[in-house]
């Protein structure tokens, strides 16, 4: 199956890995209930390539997942995230 969503990985020591993957939740009530669990989890889970593999979050400086705009609407994130930021090199 082609890949329809994809996370980037970075570890605390400047290493990164990129995954990607069909959709893992069928409607927006689902993709609430992993999203919470992810976020209560001190392990991120991946089965790529037939290999279970448990990451630590202790290790993981920060993981990016592209968004949609409808994704965005459909999941209840926390209150103080800022959207609409654009990233900028340098001083403000």
């Amino acid at each position: 199956m082609e890949p329809t969503q994809g996370l980037t990985v970075h570890f605390m020591d400047g290493s990164k890995l990129s995954f990607g993957f069909p959709n893992q939740a069928a409607n927006a009530a689902a993709r609430q209930i992993r999203f919470e669990e992810f976020l209560k989890s001190n392990y991120l889970l991946i089965i790529a390539d037939g290999v279970l593999t448990a990451f630590p979050t202790a290790n993981i400086k920060a993981i990016q997942l592209p968004v949609d705009e409808q994704a965005i609407q459909e999941v209840r994130l926390p209150p103080h995230i800022i959207r609409g930021a654009t990233l900028t090199r340098g001083d403000l």
